[in-house]
Parts: structure tokens; sequence; C-alpha cells
């Protein structure tokens, strides 16, 4: 059995997605697919544009015959994190061959080279590194400019496109576990990761899609997704992060007295600067170019004040980050698929949650506690959706599978 894991967040699925997942089909033969995603939030630090749900289902109709959730919070933590656990995921079911992934390189060999290095992290890479950031380069900058200037290193912008940088990550995790998973890689198709625009090609990028969902322009995303799953997003209830601005400036307020340097992503500087703006109530985005800077990028920001409305604090983090994989959970399955299922069930060495009251049962401890943090967070974004709809709630607990 060749099975292929795919690590996705599809914010909204749209045809490039389509486009990754035919051709890891066909590049490693794969008898089935395995999509790790992220739950209701995503590693930018923002609510999802639809939950978990459609999401999955929006995966299962593209062609994937298992959805699994990359539990909160590292769904929306750093690279690092992100891919850490995802790829940790997969190699805990025992059963994937291959983990495929798009990127601008389109090649595995400069990314494997980097993942090496990483891993490693040599003294002249150390030394390099911490001059660059030294002189006020990002640390993605930096991490560019002290790769280059190792020995015998290929001059490819692999710290500068997304998922060249995400690829890195998840090979050098596969190489942390010493896991016997082969990676392969897909070119990206179509227009760049952050184009806010629709060009003339097929493939547009999720940002661009995301902008004219913004916009109401719901019609013109027909031949930009995949048939099947346009009728979910012409009926979607979308989230956007501003959705969250009436949370995050009541929680900017109650936090003040016990201070924000305890929650997840904040240093004392970025504490110092949210109490400077503390008594204005502005939106999500206007609050973060507010406290960008030069060493503080958007999407850190935005996961630091994610923390702060999720209540996630450095403890917990800095403890389940410790730990190796605790769980996962089943978010939606093909019924084709029963065989792939029964093979996970034997040879997975983690809980695979399938009823949301086996978490309770078959966890204990950290995993315990991430489970219950995860379910929190959920509740917050339903939340935030019923508001803005005007609809009920419904309790994680009775959510049902998504099963084609």
């Amino acid at each position: 059995m060749k099975v292929t894991g795919i690590i996705a967040e599809y914010n909204p699925l749209h045809c490039g997605h389509l486009y990754h997942m035919e051709q890891s089909v066909k590049q490693t033969e794969a008898d089935y697919i395995i999509v790790v995603m992220s739950g209701d939030y995503v590693q930018r630090g923002e609510p999802a544009l639809l939950d978990k749900y459609v999401r999955a289902r929006m995966a299962l109709l593209a062609g994937a015959d298992l959805v699994l959730e990359l539990p909160f919070p590292f769904c929306c933590s750093s690279a690092e994190d992100f891919a850490s656990w995802a790829v940790g995921i997969l190699d805990s079911l025992g059963v994937v061959t291959h983990l495929s992934f798009g990127s601008e390189a389109g090649q595995a060999g400069p990314l494997l080279d980097a993942a090496k290095l990483l891993a490693d992290e040599p003294e002249e890479y150390r030394q390099a590194l911490k001059s660059a950031l030294a002189k006020g380069s990002s640390f993605a900058a930096a991490r560019q400019e002290a790769f280059q200037a190792c020995p015998s290193r290929e001059e490819l912008p692999v710290f500068s496109s997304p998922n060249n940088i995400l690829g890195v990550e998840y090979l050098k995790a596969l190489l942390c576990l010493h896991s016997p998973i082969v990676p392969v890689t897909v070119r990206r198709a179509g227009d760049g990761y952050h184009e806010t625009r629709i060009g003339s090609g097929a493939y547009p990028s999720a940002t661009a899609l995301r902008r004219l969902i913004r916009a109401g322009e719901l019609q013109s995303l027909e031949g930009l997704v995949p048939e099947a799953v346009l009728p979910l997003l012409l009926r979607g209830r979308f989230l956007f992060p501003e959705d969250l601005s009436p949370i995050l400036n009541y929680r900017i307020l109650t936090a003040l007295s016990g201070g924000y340097e305890r929650y997840a992503g904040f240093s004392r500087e970025l504490e110092g600067r949210l109490r400077a703006s503390a008594f204005e109530a502005l939106p999500w985005e206007e609050r973060i170019f507010r406290l960008k800077t030069k060493n503080y990028t958007y999407a850190r920001i935005s996961r630091a004040l994610l923390s702060l409305v999720l209540d996630l604090t450095a403890r917990e983090t800095e403890e389940w980050r410790g730990k190796e994989v605790l769980f996962s959970r089943i978010l939606g399955f093909r019924k084709s698929a029963a065989p792939l299922l029964s093979a996970v069930k034997a040879n997975s060495s983690i809980p695979i949650i399938a009823k949301m009251a086996d978490g309770e049962r078959l966890l204990s401890g950290p995993a315990l506690s991430m489970f219950q943090k995860g379910v929190t967070a959920s509740h917050i974004r339903q939340a935030a959706e019923a508001g803005k709809y005007g609809t009920d709630m419904i309790h994680e607990y009775r959510r049902q599978l998504i099963i084609l």
C-alpha cells in the first residue's frame, strides 16, 4: 500500500491545490492520500476563512481519502512548529510512504541541503546567522544570507519563498525523526503565494481568492476553484481577522493588569508596545500594523494576539512543544478508504480521535489539556461566526465526521 501525506490549510482549497494533489498521486503512485489540515485557525495567526469541517469536505471532494486535524496550537505556530507537528503526525501513523509538498524550487535537492544545514547547525552557519541578525535583517533574510555564506551551498533563494520555507521545515522534521517517509515536491504553478490580484492564469493564490471573497465577488470564483468545491464557497459563512476584533479589544483590557508577556508569542518589547495602545479600540489588522516593526513581522504579531484572544500561555506552548506528537483527530474520510483506516488503526503509535468523547477517554496529562484547549479555541471561532451570521453555535462534541 502506497500512502502519500499532504500538509495543508486549504484556506480556501483552489485549483492549484487540486493540481498538487493530482501530481502527488501521479509522482508517488499513491493508493491513498492523507491530508493533515489546520483546524479552525491558520499559521498566519488568524481564524480560517471557513471552519475545519467545511474545509475537510473540500479536501475529500478534491481527492483526499482521509483528513486529520493538525491540533491547536500548532496549526497557528511558526513554520518550524507547524511542520514538526504535521510531519510528526504523518510519521506516527505508521502507514505513510511519501510526503508531497509544493515548492517554488520544484526540486528537492537544494531544499534538502538547507534542511540538513538547519538540522546540524554548524558553527559557520550559526556565526553567519548571528552576524546577519545583528545587521538588522529579518530572520528569513538572515537565514538566507547565512545559508549562502556556507561553502558548497547553491545560490537558490530557499528562504525567500513561503512554500520553500515550509518545504525545508518538512524535510528537517523528517531528518530529525529519522523517518522512512520519502519526500517529493511539486513545483508551485500559477500566481505567487502573496499575489493579491487575480491574474490570467488558472491557479490564483489563496490570498487573491480571500480578497475576492471579502469583496463579496463570489460568482467570480467559478473556474478558479474545483467545480465540486464551488457550491461550498457560494454558501459559505466566512470569518475574517477583523471579526475577532471585539474579542481582542476586550482581552487586551482584561489582561492588562496581569501583563501580556505570559501569553505565547509576547516579548517584553511587544508587551510594551501593546500597552501603549491598549485603550484604543482598533480593528485587528490596523492594530497589527501599529505594532509592526522591522523585527516583528505581521504573522508573528498576529499569532501573539491570537494567543491572547484564546488564552494560550507561553508556559502551555512550551510544555506541549517539548513533547512528541500526542494525538490527532479525524475530520473526515471516504468510505472507500476503509483499508487505509484499518491500517492506521493497526499501526499508529498515537491516539487517533474519531469521536470527541474518545478524547476524554484516551488522553491524559498534556495531551488532554491540549485537546481541551483546542475545543475551547474552536468554540470561540464558532461564537464569532454565530454572532456574525445570527445562527446557533454547535458544541464540538456534537459535530459529525465528514464521510463521503
